[in-house]
């Protein structure tokens, strides 16, 4: 990749792109598994719980409708849907009838539930701050959300994401 005047890289100019690929995978497999990992051992959960639980969690009383915490977590209807039985079986939340509109499920959660969720934020910010955070200086920080934010913009451009 050539740099552009702006400062951005160009396909097929001389950075290694297939180096910067497997840099890019390999963090976020590293950071993926050692995330799973502590969720479980300190809250006995998985990232996928964690995504449905934090906006929940955030949400308070009543909980959220099932399709505006697929929009926050940035899922597919259907992947909520499954998600949420199989919390729903293990105790963590609560589906019942939206009051307003019969055809919407509202999402809450047990109290086991939010006791769960208060302990997998609390392990998911102490795993981000040690690994992701604690190598990077307050400039590499906001660099990488900058970047992260251009290349979501891009793939929402394009049409690729979820």
């Amino acid at each position: 990749m050539t740099a552009l005047e702006d400062g951005r890289a160009q396909p097929g100019g001389t950075l290694d792109e297939d180096a910067t690929w497997r840099a890019y995978l390999g963090l976020s497999r590293e950071m993926f598994v050692a995330l799973e990992r502590a969720l479980g051992a300190d809250a006995g959960v998985s990232v996928a719980d964690l995504e449905l639980l934090e906006p929940l969690l955030a949400a308070g009383e009543p909980g959220l409708r099932a399709k505006d915490l697929a929009a926050a977590a940035e899922w597919q209807d259907s992947r909520v849907s499954h998600q949420l039985r199989r919390m729903e079986q293990r105790g963590l939340v609560t589906r019942s009838r939206d009051r307003q509109d019969a055809r919407g499920t509202v999402v809450g959660l047990t109290a086991e539930g939010a006791r769960t969720a208060r302990v997998a934020r609390a392990t998911r910010r102490a795993v981000v701050r040690d690994l992701l955070l604690g190598p990077l200086d307050e400039q590499q920080v906001r660099a990488l959300v900058e970047v992260a934010g251009l290349v979501r913009s891009r793939i929402a451009e394009r049409g690729v994401g979820r």
